[in-house]
């Protein structure tokens, strides 16, 4: 319900909100499940969605990491669900003007989307 709570409040611009909400449901998860649990790294990519929409890339780029980091571990390097994780950390870096960096993790989370759907999925336009 936090996490939903906070959804809400980043749909309608309330970043502030959807902060306190998503700090709340992020802290209640690592006390429940520990730091390195799939559902901590969910919470964590909420959080880098709302300082990244602040223009907070900095802190944005620290909670995608952190999210990438357990991803990773649970899933493997290579796994669909890590992608999204790294298109998140190309916007990043694109909005800091590191281009070189922004267009390592686009090209990342494409190959991986081309390993799981095949190179002429639909996906493949969005991230392109």
């Amino acid at each position: 319900t936090l996490m939903n709570l906070g959804n809400v409040h980043s749909d309608q611009g309330d970043y502030e909100k959807a902060r306190d909400f998503y700090d709340c449901a992020l802290q209640i998860k690592q006390q429940h499940f520990g730091p390195d649990h799939i559902q901590v790294a969910t919470t964590l990519t909420n959080l880098g969605k709302v300082h990244c929409k602040q223009g907070d890339y900095v802190k944005a780029r620290d909670f995608y990491e952190r999210a990438l980091q357990i991803q990773q571990k649970h899933f493997g390097p290579d796994h669909i669900a890590v992608a999204p994780t790294l298109v998140n950390l190309g916007i990043v870096h694109s909005h800091q003007g590191d281009y070189v960096k922004a267009r390592d993790f686009y090209e990342r989370a494409l190959q991986i989307q081309q390993k799981h759907f095949g190179p002429d999925h639909i996906l493949k336009l969005q991230q392109l």
